[in-house]
């Protein structure tokens, strides 16, 4: 299967904007025909509070589209509204526009204040994505170890992270990545973002990596897209 890391950087705080890039972005790319396509954690606005400047209920729509256009599985990530609550969540599209995967982000990212801001999702779900059982989480959870075990003894092969990782914890990004492909023996795809925002900066650094903790695509610091067939 052919998977392809959006490395992108979101507009602050401007759906519109961060829509159009990620369209442009994905046209550049090429023949995405029946390939995973990959998008970092909020890739609609980047990473805000409060999260009414981030939701405007049109995300699962935007992604249908864009899979259908363009042919391809798409993992967005984006924000929800949950009952009276936001979460933090990605989901997978299939190219005829059906939702395959849906995720709400389980470790909030407390120092931020994320738990203040976002409801917390609980457990997992695994979907077969081009014949790979496959799950996904989101930035902080790579640090929850126990989480990615018990979606890899319920079957999952691949594992999709999106996330906002700042650059003053780059090295942790690329050690515990490796770490939750080698554990698990399970393919890993983690898509992390680049830019600035008010409170933080963005280095990239997006893996494609093996079971065996083998890399087969790594992104640099800039905006760009990642490219392997696993």
């Amino acid at each position: 299967m052919r998977c392809v890391l959006l490395q992108c950087d979101p507009a602050w705080q401007d759906l519109p904007a961060s829509r159009r890039a990620l369209e442009s972005m994905l046209a550049a790319v090429g023949d995405v025909r029946g390939a995973l396509v990959v998008t970092p954690e909020m890739a609609e606005r980047g990473f805000t509070m409060p999260p009414e400047h981030a939701c405007d209920g049109a995300s699962m729509s935007f992604a249908a589209d864009l899979a259908r256009r363009f042919g391809c599985f798409l993992h967005l990530g984006f924000v929800e509204r949950h009952g009276g609550a936001f979460r933090n969540v990605t989901a997978t599209v299939s190219p005829d526009g059906r939702t395959l995967l849906h995720y709400a982000k389980n470790h909030l990212f407390s120092p931020a204040g994320e738990p203040r801001a976002y409801e917390a999702g609980t457990g997992f779900t695994i979907a077969e994505i081009g014949h790979l059982k496959t799950t996904a989480f989101i930035c902080y959870d790579l640090r929850f170890p126990e989480l990615w075990r018990h979606a890899a003894v319920a079957g999952a092969e691949l594992m999709i992270l999106s996330a906002c990782w700042p650059q003053v914890r780059q090295a942790h990004w690329r050690a515990l990545a490796i770490a939750r492909a080698i554990e698990n023996q399970a393919f890993v795809l983690a898509c992390n973002r680049v830019g600035q925002e008010p409170n933080a900066t963005y280095a990239g650094g997006s893996l494609v990596i093996a079971p065996d903790g083998e890399i087969l695509a790594e992104a640099g610091s800039e905006k760009m897209a990642v490219f392997a067939d696993i």
